[in-house]
């Protein structure tokens, strides 16, 4: 595979276009010339990054003027000091002196006289089929997803609270190096997101049923994963939901090959249920594409996505069937060339503390 710069210029020169302008924190991580960028933005996004063939220029805004200057030696820094002009007027500035004639963008742009500026997300395109770097922060995220998992069940007892439970994995995602994390609990025995309505005060009891989503953030890549429990024996309608859940998670993730259609995969999740009557509870997405962003694929009742080999998104085909209770199991899983692989790894039934 190509350099990601490479691909980029291969994309502006189809395009004819001269450069890409980014505001979108997903790409200017992706494309800056760093072995960690989310070491030097580290939240939200520089006002704007011009990339192209021969140069990147930063246009860093005053936050982050220092450590783009300091931390990025192969770009261009445009300063930006108290009382200089606001970065984005330092950006038509450049582009005037500039006479670059065209541009593609990742966001609607104001009109600057004599650049045309056309709004296509080429990183969004680019970023789909994952690198070898991306697979290397992605197992990142993902082992450290895997401690948050192990650590919040294994700290699961009646007399809790989920707060106190999730506090526990949340903590040990920090220490690892997540650099955000967050878990949402969901506990009971109600309908959808169950009877808690994710209520993290909620006092987890005997014959629960128990799941945890939890997403954190690694060298500016997301960590997705979730799993399911019973508090206790359970009943034999809880114990038969959750394998249930466990039968669509293996069909599906098995599914995800090249070639395979979103749509397809999303029925047989819905098949699944519908043999027991709950179709009507699966009620959200089956995948979203994993990255830096919100990057395809994604499958849902709508989706028209094919997968294809490089793609990365989660598996979570979750149910929640009312006075029974509800679970979800969601893995990141990369499509390679020969199937699926599950990059996360924390057992499916997870280990409780009881």
């Amino acid at each position: 595979m190509h350099s990601r710069r490479q691909r980029l210029a291969e994309a502006l020169d189809r395009a004819g276009a001269q450069a890409f302008l980014s505001q979108s924190r997903s790409n200017q991580l992706y494309f800056l010339d760093h072995p960690d960028p989310s070491t030097v933005i580290s939240r939200g996004s520089a006002p704007a990054i011009l990339f192209s063939a021969e140069k990147t220029v930063v246009f860093p805004g005053i936050w982050i003027s220092n450590a783009c200057r300091d931390m990025l030696p192969n770009c261009e820094v445009i300063p930006c000091d108290l009382g200089d002009p606001p970065p984005m007027e330092q950006l038509e500035a450049y582009l005037k002196k500039a006479g670059l004639k065209k541009l593609l963008s990742d966001q609607l742009q104001p009109q600057i006289p004599g650049t045309e500026i056309v709004v296509d997300d080429v990183g969004a395109l680019l970023r789909r089929t994952k690198d070898e770097r991306d697979l290397a922060f992605m197992r990142e995220a993902a082992r450290i997803a895997d401690l948050g998992i192990r650590t919040a069940f294994k700290a699961v007892r009646p007399g809790l609270t989920t707060l106190e439970v999730t506090a526990e994995g949340t903590a040990a995602m920090l220490k690892a190096g997540a650099e955000y994390a967050v878990m949402n609990p969901a506990v009971g025995i109600g309908t959808y997101y169950l009877d808690s309505g994710e209520n993290p005060r909620r006092v987890i009891r005997e014959g629960d049923m128990l799941f945890i989503d939890m997403a954190c953030y690694v060298h500016g890549y997301l960590g997705d994963m979730t799993r399911a429990a019973i508090i206790g024996e359970g009943t034999p309608q809880q114990r038969d939901l959750l394998a249930t859940v466990h039968q669509a998670y293996r069909a599906a993730s098995q599914a995800m090959v090249p070639g395979a259609e979103g749509r397809r995969i999303y029925q047989g999740v819905v098949d699944t249920y519908a043999a027991k009557g709950w179709a009507k509870y699966f009620v959200h997405h089956l995948s979203h594409g994993l990255g830096l962003g919100a990057d395809r694929p994604g499958i849902n009742r709508e989706s028209g996505d094919v997968l294809q080999a490089g793609d990365a998104l989660s598996c979570e085909p979750g149910v929640y069937v009312p006075g029974i209770g509800g679970a979800r199991v969601e893995n990141m899983i990369y499509v390679s060339a020969s199937g699926p692989e599950e990059l996360t790894r924390c057992p499916i039934v997870p280990e409780l503390g009881l």
